[in-house]
């Protein structure tokens, strides 16, 4: 009793109940900045009038150039369609910081003409490093390209995700999760690896044909973008534009999609499962009806044979036990 007396003297009441106020605000605001960490697979930098994506597309690899970022290759994927993929040298120390994270190294810069204008935009480096388990940072490179090209809206999401949701995501039951790709070969080493898949590429096996090649510093890992066109043989199910003109079909375009990445690590060759990639960069996307996933039910299957035609995958040899 003599504590409760001694608080009411004098300015002591006021005092704790400002004290515990602040807390309670600070507390308020702490759990009001964890709802909003969500982040979107797709970042708008900005939209321009007209339809001509390749004079847009110059303008806007001399701005990255200027910036430091170093151009790996370009897709052509349509005529209104077309990336350029870029890397900076940040990114690809994060990228050499764990195993699998050479996924993270692409910036994938799409330009779209869609309803009159060209929409300009790129992968978010936040979103995918949290779905790829990465724990370095990409901050700086994120605001450096926001500071260069733009960073008018985030989208591709209507809820976005949370780290831990992203560290954990797979479609639905059933479906794959970042650490299910699919197997595309195993070889004695990485040059090995790269020879075969070298042979497959240089004959655009199955229609599959070298955007960018980009060997991550300080690991084994190369990472190779692709693309997948019915033009250069490709069965129609796994094409890139196949998937693109399936499902993207909202306002805003998820044209950053493509090129598909092969990854070689050691004597390894992977790719990350289109039930994972593809459910990763439209989250949204419904499972049933027009435009959904139901209507690329042959796709996975189709794209893991194309893949592994390309790679030159073979079956391991039955070792004779039946477990």
């Amino acid at each position: 009793m003599r504590a409760i007396h001694a608080l009411r003297g004098g300015i002591r009441v006021p005092a704790v109940l400002a004290f515990f106020g602040a807390c309670l605000l600070t507390l308020g605001t702490a759990a009001t900045a964890v709802a909003d960490d969500v982040y979107r697979p797709l970042v708008l930098a900005y939209t321009t009038s007209g339809s001509d994506v390749r004079s847009e597309a110059e303008a806007v690899r001399e701005r990255l150039e200027e910036a430091e970022f170093q151009t790996l290759g370009e897709y052509p994927v349509s005529d209104g369609r077309h990336v350029i993929v870029v890397t900076h040298d940040d990114l690809l120390a994060v990228a050499g910081s764990q195993d699998r994270a050479a996924y993270i190294a692409p910036i994938r810069v799409a330009l779209t003409a869609t309803n009159g204008e060209v929409q300009v935009s790129y992968n978010n480096l936040e979103y995918f490093r949290h779905a790829y388990r990465i724990d370095a940072s990409v901050s700086d490179v994120s605001t450096r390209l926001a500071d260069v090209l733009g960073d008018e809206q985030h989208f591709g999401s209507e809820d976005g995700m949370t780290p831990r949701e992203l560290q954990r995501y797979r479609y639905t039951f059933g479906m794959e999760r970042f650490n299910a790709p699919y197997d595309l070969g195993s070889h004695t080493s990485r040059d090995a690896a790269l020879a075969e898949l070298d042979r497959g590429l240089d004959e655009r096996r199955a229609g599959v044909s070298e955007i960018y090649r980009l060997d991550i510093p300080g690991t084994d890992a190369t990472l190779i973008g692709v693309a997948i066109r019915a033009d250069d043989g490709a069965e129609s199910e796994a094409t890139d534009l196949n998937t693109l003109e399936t499902i993207d079909v909202r306002e805003r375009r998820h044209t950053a999609y493509v090129p598909y990445e092969i990854l070689v690590e050691g004597g390894d060759i992977e790719a990350l499962h289109m039930r994972f990639r593809a459910a990763l960069h439209w989250p949204d996307l419904r499972m049933l009806g027009d435009h959904s996933f139901m209507q690329l039910r042959r796709v996975p299957g189709a794209l893991e044979e194309t893949l592994r035609e390309v790679a030159g995958f073979e079956e391991p040899e039955d070792d004779g036990f039946d477990w």
